[in-house]
């Protein structure tokens, strides 16, 4: 098994809905952090060599994943980073970045405007992330997240002397779950240190913090290990 610590540093604004508070217009809010899911399947789009890589589903398959070789963790904020101001995004005449024709037809006799609030993680914002996989890949020099793929993140692998000098890493109650059946392995292994710590965002994003190198890689190494 291979694991590789990286680096992504945002080139422009990220928006994606991982935090929604109350109120008439339901603002939407980037938490601080990439979600495991969509930097998987983003390296998994920029390493594909085929252009029609991505099938248009109405629900995802996640547990497709595991066949994909490899796995990008959580990407943990290095700081508290900038957020963008509120936008006001109107949901009315688009849905998913493509023209609602039937909609916009209708909007003329509508005395309703829907739109909500919505605020990203800025420009610049840095985050590290342990990418483990079976072979040593090669990896993009830039990937693309985000609500329409509009976020370039720059890839940079990093070096430590020492894998003690990683603070911490964050993994995915949802994926260990449904994707790689390893759960009760995780938990079992933050009871035994003593440091349960989950932090719910939404169904399939349930982050499990204060992981070390050495136990992520534990972890993973049946799945990943051609041994």
């Amino acid at each position: 098994m291979q694991a590789q610590i990286i680096e992504l540093t945002l080139l422009n604004h990220l928006f994606y809905f991982t935090e929604v508070s109350g109120g008439s217009t339901s603002a939407a809010i980037t938490g601080n952090f990439i979600g495991d899911l969509a930097l998987t399947y983003a390296f998994a789009k920029a390493l594909s060599e085929k252009e029609d890589y991505y099938r248009y589903l109405k629900q995802p398959k996640y547990e497709e994943i595991r066949d994909f070789g490899f796995y990008c963790s959580v990407a943990r904020p290095l700081h508290q980073n900038d957020r963008t101001e509120a936008y006001i995004q109107n949901t009315l005449f688009n849905v998913d970045g493509y023209v609602d024709i039937t909609a916009l037809e209708k909007s003329g006799k509508s005395p309703f405007k829907n739109y909500r609030q919505v605020q990203g993680i800025g420009i610049g914002a840095r985050f590290h992330a342990l990418l483990l996989s079976e072979e040593k890949l090669v990896l993009p020099k830039v990937i693309r997240v985000g609500r329409a793929l509009e976020t370039l993140v720059r890839v940079t692998p990093i070096k430590l002397d020492k894998k003690e000098d990683i603070d911490e890493c964050w993994l995915n109650a949802f994926s260990l779950k449904i994707v790689f059946d390893n759960l009760n392995a995780a938990v079992a292994l933050m009871t035994e240190k003593g440091k349960v710590n989950f932090s719910y965002i939404l169904e399939n994003y349930n982050l499990m913090k204060q992981f070390t190198y050495e136990e992520v890689t534990t972890l993973f190494e049946p799945i990943f290990s051609h041994g």
